[in-house]
């Protein structure tokens, strides 16, 4: 590229400065109408014998009952569930082999029939039909649910292990080839004031480049899963935050304290995987900059809680990429006007609605593309929906419409950058949310109760997790 990084970093942000960060555990592109071979394989053999290998009972030599856990159910798990479903990750318990899943197969099959599990919630709607398809789709097909349903009906066999079939390599959730990881400075303990359980204070991390670097990957390291609430990555880019004691700010609000200039570029909430820009696109992180992560903690109810090594994953390139990424908050609370104001949720409320526009400005020629969306709401949120408004033409990017507090993630889309959705001036882009504040909701229930109420409460616009948004989250790539 002819624009030196600092020519780069000052357009881009003149560019995007009307245009204002919180992915869970799935497989590369295996989506909903993608059954795998096993699959293919084993219900083309449902009922039909094997000429060799162990019977359901163990008898040597008899027909293996099919669907079985070696031949057909493992490289399905392997895919769709061990990404969080193994020792040490998220999931309360490990899904890694026969013994271990096999005794949970009718829970699981109700899980699965729910729509609760593999967790994904970016789904296609008669409203919306994203303008691609999005990366680690853990969903399973039609034909992968009767799968799993005819080995739960037969007993979860498991079938002849000299048979098995091969096991796709489960999704990481840790940066691969990280070029640094840097820890937090000192520590902080979380413990309810009052009624106050939410608290927003700022982390400084150094990176440690010395040079214009180009971050393609990062990873937010929770030092204490209890209390992480959610975190917004930013760039310090004159690293004035290096001046604070321990690397920390107290109380910083919702953005990444006092700092005359801060960029956003990501974030994270329980559940997401490392965030990977497309193939050349890239977030500058300029020499002498440093890392500040805005922690939303949520005090257990339980006690104090303290955090004393949550961390950061970063790589990077030296080389200027053809596109450079940033993250831009739209909704409320952030860029946009509230069309249904004042933004409150009466007690008793189902069916509400709250919409929020912002029209994109004057960008000129630059070469905008939307490649990452989060959905963001709190508990009363049951759908969401962002949208890009041009014209008479509406373009759906993102629907949520079985909203999941506890799921969040980004949805990337699995294209490459120059076939995404190209942003325009003039374009209006529309976050409608939608929610019920009633009993007949279960999180609603969840948040009064962890409060000691029992009836639903108005609720405004805010922060805390008592409080509601809507809000989106958009990884935006430019070139000019």
């Amino acid at each position: 590229m002819a624009m030196d990084a600092g020519m780069m970093m000052g357009r881009g942000m003149a560019v995007m400065a009307g245009w204002l960060a919180i992915s869970g555990c799935g497989d590369d592109g295996a989506g909903p109408d993608t059954a795998g071979a096993a699959t293919d394989a084993a219900t083309s053999n449902v009922g039909e014998e094997e000429s060799s290998g162990e019977g359901a009972d163990g008898t040597e030599g008899a027909p293996a009952a099919r669907p079985n856990w070696h031949e057909d159910i493992a490289p399905l798990v392997a895919r769709s569930c061990e990404g969080c479903h193994s020792d040490g990750s998220i999931a309360p318990f490990p899904l890694q082999n026969y013994e271990q899943t096999s005794p949970l197969g009718a829970a699981i099959m109700l899980q699965v029939e729910a729509g609760l599990m593999p967790p994904w919630h970016a789904v296609e709607t008669d409203e919306c039909q994203p303008p691609a398809s999005f990366k680690h789709d853990a969903r399973l097909s039609d034909e992968e649910i009767q799968l799993l349903r005819d080995w739960v009906d037969a007993g979860t066999p498991e079938g002849d292990p000299a048979l098995a079939a091969p096991i796709p390599e489960p999704p990481s959730q840790d940066l691969v080839d990280p070029t640094v990881t840097v820890t937090m400075e000192g520590s902080l303990s979380i413990e309810p004031q009052d009624n106050v359980l939410d608290f927003f204070h700022c982390l400084s991390f150094d990176p440690g480049n010395d040079q214009d670097v180009y971050v393609n990957g990062m990873q937010v390291v929770p030092g204490n899963r209890s209390i992480a609430h959610h975190t917004l990555i930013y760039v310090d880019v004159a690293g004035e935050s290096a001046a604070w004691e321990n690397g920390q700010s107290f109380d910083c609000g919702g953005g990444a304290g006092e700092i005359d200039e801060a960029l956003l570029i990501g974030g994270w909430v329980p559940g997401s995987l490392p965030i990977e820009t497309p193939s050349d696109v890239g977030i500058l992180l300029p020499a002498g900059a440093r890392i500040v992560y805005n922690m939303h903690y949520h005090a257990s109810v339980t006690g104090p809680e303290s955090d004393d090594s949550t961390g950061i994953a970063l790589r990077w390139t030296e080389t200027p990429p053809e596109y450079v990424s940033q993250f831009q908050l739209i909704g409320a609370p952030a860029a946009g006007d509230v069309m249904t104001d004042p933004f409150m949720i009466p007690a008793g409320a189902s069916g509400h609605e709250e919409i929020v526009e912002y029209e994109v400005p004057d960008i000129g020629l630059a070469d905008v593309r939307v490649w990452s969306v989060l959905n963001h709401m709190h508990r009363v949120g049951v759908d969401m929906k962002t949208s890009v408004m041009r014209g008479n033409e509406e373009t759906c990017l993102l629907q949520t419409p079985g909203w999941d507090f506890d799921w969040q993630r980004f949805y990337e889309y699995d294209v490459e950058i120059g076939d995404t959705f190209r942003v325009q001036s003039g374009d209006v882009v529309r976050v409608h949310c939608s929610y019920d504040n009633t009993l007949d909701n279960p999180a609603v229930v969840a948040a009064l109760a962890e409060v000691g109420l029992d009836e639903p409460q108005d609720v405004f616009l805010g922060e805390g997790t008592l409080d509601e948004m809507c809000l989106t989250g958009v990884g935006v790539a430019y070139r000019f």
